[in-house]
């Protein structure tokens, strides 16, 4: 009788113990859910959520959070994931950390510092895509129908202030739980919707990316692609230096006389902005070499500003725009900041995404949605090539949360 109490007793005690764990797991997903939807709202509209409410500054916070609460045991020893992307981002945000304290003595301002550290403490949304990499494939599947559906309102309304027409890209992409022809068909259309409604030159860059991504089958044919364009451009971006020298015509503006380098070719006036980019990239990159190599630091200018003045229709002074404006590609604007180290830390990370990418794309292809995970990173690093992201908290956010997940990804293959 005893015997037969004590098993009973046993089992109870099991079944409560596993009842624990349950309603804990449901717990710990209902917190994955609240964060992973401020992330949602974050990338759907940060004219609210940002600009207003700062949610990129709490997903910092909370970012911050995972990170100590998985870094240390109770007896206070650190622990370090066996993640090469993990530690290039702690590499990163050391970096950022070094920068932020000598530039205590060659900021501007404190509002100009505090602005440009966004693109430090931002970095901490890596740990929340990190640590929520499993719920976040529930979750996006909850939401995928309602994600397109206000994909489809805004587009009908066309009002520019209730979506971001780069951001959201990246929500489509990741929704997707199969790449077949009929999903990659559909998100295109999508994408060709946006770019009739806001007409933004970076939406077919996106999906010449997607498509290169889901076409493209080895590692080798990505390089020799990517490096077959990256000569390219610098070849054409050589042709042009003798043009974009050429705003030094009229110092009085902020960046110089534009309109007189786009006179100088017809090539130059089929997109103003992107000429008007070149000019920028000229600047930081060409002008100030090797100068440039060590970094200007953060709340410094990025370009030489005449103090009081306002040459820009938007009404705006030159030196808000020289310490936010950022140079139109966010890497380039973080090189100009921290130097040849962050081209070193940023190259690391994406050869690590690109070369897992290609080397295992059939895994990725059939496991959850690590497919649209890498898709949704590229999308990301397209805007970032031609906009701000690193370099701003309307983006930042995103983008480490983004490679949270991706290095999540990698780390599960890896180990599986």
């Amino acid at each position: 009788m005893k015997a037969g109490k004590a098993k009973t007793y046993l089992f109870f005690c099991r079944c409560a113990y596993i009842c624990k764990i349950v309603e804990q797991r449901k717990l710990k997903f209902k917190k994955s859910y609240i964060v992973l939807t401020l992330v949602t709202l974050y990338a759907a509209n940060y004219f609210l959520f940002e600009r207003i409410l700062l949610f990129n500054e709490l997903l910092s916070l909370i970012g911050v959070g995972y990170f100590v609460s998985s870094s240390f045991t109770k007896s206070g020893q650190f622990i370090l994931p066996r993640s090469a992307i993990y530690k290039c981002v702690l590499a990163f945000i050391g970096l950022g950390i070094f920068y932020a304290f000598i530039s205590l003595r060659l900021k501007t301002n404190w509002y100009y510092y505090f602005r440009n550290a966004s693109i430090i403490y931002s970095a901490f949304g890596f740990f929340i895509g990190y640590h929520l990499y499993t719920p976040q494939y529930f979750f996006f599947q909850k939401i995928k129908n309602k994600i397109y559906g206000y994909a489809l309102v805004a587009l009908a309304w066309r009002w520019p202030f209730l979506i971001d027409r780069n951001s959201y890209s990246y929500l489509l992409a990741v929704v997707q739980k199969k790449w077949t022809l009929h999903s990659l068909g559909l998100l295109m259309v999508v994408l060709v919707l946006y770019f009739a409604a806001f007409t933004s030159a970076t939406v077919p860059m996106i999906m010449a990316a997607i498509g290169a991504l889901v076409v493209i089958r080895s590692y080798a044919y990505f390089k020799l692609l990517t490096l077959s364009a990256g000569v390219a451009f610098v070849i054409f971006f050589s042709l042009a230096v003798p043009y974009l020298k050429l705003y030094h015509t009229d110092s009085t503006k902020l960046f110089g006389n534009v309109e007189y380098v786009y006179s100088q070719h017809p090539l130059f006036q089929l997109d103003a902005n992107t000429s008007w980019r070149f000019i920028l990239w000229y600047r930081a990159v060409v002008e100030n070499f090797p100068n440039n190599l060590t970094g200007i630091g953060i709340g410094t200018p990025l370009l030489p500003y005449t103090e009081g003045a306002t040459t820009q229709t938007t009404g705006t002074t030159d030196e808000y725009w020289a310490h936010v404006s950022g140079l139109h590609n966010t890497f380039i604007t973080l090189f100009y900041r921290f130097g040849i180290l962050f081209i070193v830390i940023i190259a690391l990370i994406y050869r690590q995404v690109m070369r897992e990418f290609f080397i295992h794309k059939k895994y990725y292809l059939h496991h959850r949605n690590d497919f649209s995970l890498f898709i949704g990173f590229v999308v990301l690093t397209m805007v970032g090539l031609f906009n701000l992201l690193l370099d701003s908290p309307t983006l930042a956010s995103l983008y480490w949360v983004s490679l949270g997940f991706v290095a999540k990804a990698i780390n599960v293959r890896f180990y599986d």
